[in-house]
């Protein structure tokens, strides 16, 4: 245990991936919200970030896999991605828990009101991108009752988790209470750099196999 506290990627990686975020958060002009809301958004947020680092926690990442080595860096990212995606599935109801101690409208209603808001773009990308994250625990924990191969399922995975970071990213910029210009460009470069690393894996392990360059 001591190693991972002594890891330099991991401790690089808890201040670009929580620090960074929470630095934004602390000097965005942002009204003022109670307690509870703005705990909620925090949780959240850092749920989604580290959802984003999981891009870095691979095999294609060689810092971090120099730095903590293949056993320690699948271990790392199965734990964060657990824990992440757990949180994330409940971020609808996040929305609609502090109505439970407000007047005004009844949290149910809120709740089948922001489910069913079609029209909305954003609306739209959100239950896409929970949807995909559904998808991507539920092919996690299974992976070894699958009757598929495991470069099969890594790719799949890869191209989910590319499918979901891209719906959710857009989802947060777009309706996204503190997604001013320093998070949204913050989200978009973490992305961006996240599924270039993705692609990069599958993109050269292909040449590779072929031959072509």
């Amino acid at each position: 245990m001591r190693s991972y506290f002594k890891s330099n990627f991991l401790i690089s990686a808890g201040v670009v991936f929580s620090g960074i975020p929470l630095f934004i958060l602390a000097l965005g002009n942002f009204p003022e919200r109670t307690l509870l809301k703005e705990s909620l958004s925090a949780v959240t947020i850092l749920a989604f970030c580290s959802m984003m680092g999981l891009f870095y926690f691979t095999r294609t990442n060689s810092c971090a896999l120099k730095d903590l080595k293949m056993n320690r860096l699948k271990k790392v990212h199965k734990i964060i991605g657990y824990i992440s995606v757990t949180v994330l599935l409940f971020h609808p109801f996040f929305l609609v828990v502090p109505r439970f101690f407000e007047s005004g409208i009844d949290p149910v209603d809120a709740f089948v009101t922001i489910i069913t808001t079609y029209t909305s773009r954003g609306v739209v990308l959100g239950l896409v991108a929970w949807c995909l994250m559904l998808i991507l625990g539920i092919i996690s924990l299974a992976r070894k009752k699958l009757p598929i191969k495991y470069k099969s399922w890594r790719v799949f995975h890869g191209i989910l988790a590319i499918a979901f970071i891209s719906a959710a990213a857009w989802h947060a910029i777009d309706l996204g209470r503190h997604a001013d210009l320093a998070m949204s460009t913050y989200i978009i470069l973490l992305a961006a750099f996240g599924v270039a690393l993705v692609v990069k894996t599958y993109t050269s392990g292909i040449i590779k196999k072929t031959g072509e360059i």
